[in-house]
């Protein structure tokens, strides 16, 4: 037994100390994590332009299905318009007088004259 020692039940060749049981950690090298950054960043500004891209396209649509609601409104008020002019012109109402209330045109027209009342300063 030369050139062993005894420790309790174990032996341990001598000028050997007790090995410490350790994990061994894994790094990556820092040009690999640097990369690495360099892709998620990329990555990252890469969906940032389709999501903006992807937006434009559909406020563009917004927009376009606006103005086409706009120029249908336009369209019915110049229609309403139309048909408010057309029912309160001179023709229709003079119309209206002679066949629905059975009116006729005035054959003696009198003037009345109206004094007009002086005013105060």
């Amino acid at each position: 037994m030369l050139g062993r020692q005894r420790v309790g039940t174990l032996r341990y060749p001598l000028g050997r100390s007790r090995r410490i049981a350790r994990t061994r950690v894994s790094t990556w090298p820092r040009s690999t994590l640097i990369a690495l950054l360099a892709a998620v960043i990329v990555a990252g500004l890469c969906l940032v332009y389709l999501w903006q891209g992807t937006m434009i396209l559909d406020l563009t649509a917004q927009r376009e299905s606006a103005q086409a609601t706009v120029t249908t409104i336009e369209e019915v008020n110049r229609w309403l318009e139309f048909k408010i002019g057309e029912a309160f012109s001179l023709e229709r109402v003079s119309h209206l007088a002679r066949e629905e209330l059975y009116m006729s045109e005035p054959t003696v027209i009198r003037y009345v004259h109206v004094v007009p009342t002086p005013t105060e300063p």
